[in-house]
């Protein structure tokens, strides 16, 4: 990436914050070509079930090339299973994503707009404290970049102008005061999510509850306001970046939920990380309802 990329943040994770936007928006730009190419993309099946295309490891492959271009970082990306052992170690490291959302990718690939979110992801962790995240939502072509401390920023990208990066948009969410005028984002794997979502709906606690792309996609939501919580159990340690564009909007992140509710800034990353994320103004209403599941 030749263009400079102007962003708002102060000096202590400038040099990060860079790194992180030039490698996202590389991978993007190919997305984009990708998007309107009208090819469709190779499929595999992992042996966790889950879903690698060909598109995943060229992002992944672009990326990597940007983070490495200087040496020295320790990178752990999703596609690179050798690296994932540096979770266990922790300390400073990237965390990479090529393609969050990859199954809403393949479904929607080339529709523009919408409510699917997916695109590359981009993290670094300091000291074992997640302290930069940047994403691309490729569908609407916006790029979301959050500091610890300092705030998360929307910008919608031109890719023929990185000077449009000037204008970008600090997220607040706007709080609700009632759990039940709440929108809940979720993934229902296999740790216990089902028996929250169901307590939500049984109880007829909340407005709605649905899913709209992969989990970056649900964390900018949230920071943008569109929804005021969501729940995900077993949220790996490249998806794990994502948490950042919400806090840093206001929304409040917990983690190992329905047991110590251990907030963000005291959790080394694992393997599997269990999530809620919620508004303030409605976390202890929400909580006090999950206490039903201790009864």
């Amino acid at each position: 990436m030749a263009q400079s990329i102007p962003h708002p943040f102060s000096q202590t994770f400038s040099h990060q914050v860079s790194l992180a936007e030039q490698a996202v928006l590389s991978a993007a730009r190919y997305l984009m070509d990708e998007m309107h190419s009208g090819r469709k993309p190779e499929v595999w099946v992992k042996p966790d079930h889950t879903l690698v295309m060909n598109i995943d490891l060229e992002c992944q492959k672009l990326v990597l090339a940007e983070l490495t271009r200087e040496g020295g970082h320790r990178i752990v990306a999703e596609e690179d299973e050798e690296s994932h052992s540096l979770i266990e170690v922790g300390g400073s490291y990237f965390l990479v994503d090529p393609l969050d959302g990859t199954t809403s990718c393949r479904r929607f690939l080339g529709e523009r707009g919408g409510q699917i979110g997916y695109g590359p992801l981009v993290g670094y962790v300091k000291d074992d404290t997640l302290s930069v995240a940047c994403f691309f939502n490729a569908p609407h072509q916006r790029l979301y970049t959050a500091v610890k401390g300092e705030g998360t920023y929307e910008a919608e990208v031109d890719f023929s102008d990185l000077s449009s990066l000037q204008n970008r948009r600090r997220l607040r969410a706007e709080p609700i005061q009632r759990l039940e005028h709440a929108g809940v984002l979720f993934y229902l794997g296999t740790l216990g999510e089902g028996k929250v979502m169901q307590l939500m709906r049984n109880e007829n606690a909340i407005e709605n509850m649905y899913r709209f792309g992969g989990f970056a996609s649900d964390c900018a939501r949230l920071a943008r306001g569109s929804e005021q919580a969501s729940v995900q159990f077993a949220v790996k340690p490249w998806d794990f970046t994502g948490v950042l564009l919400s806090a840093e909007a206001g929304v409040n992140i917990y983690l190992d939920p329905l047991g110590q509710r251990v907030p963000l800034d005291r959790w080394k990353i694992k393997m599997n990380n269990p999530i809620i994320s919620a508004q303030p103004s409605i976390e202890e209403e929400l909580f006090s309802l999950l206490e039903k599941l201790k009864i």
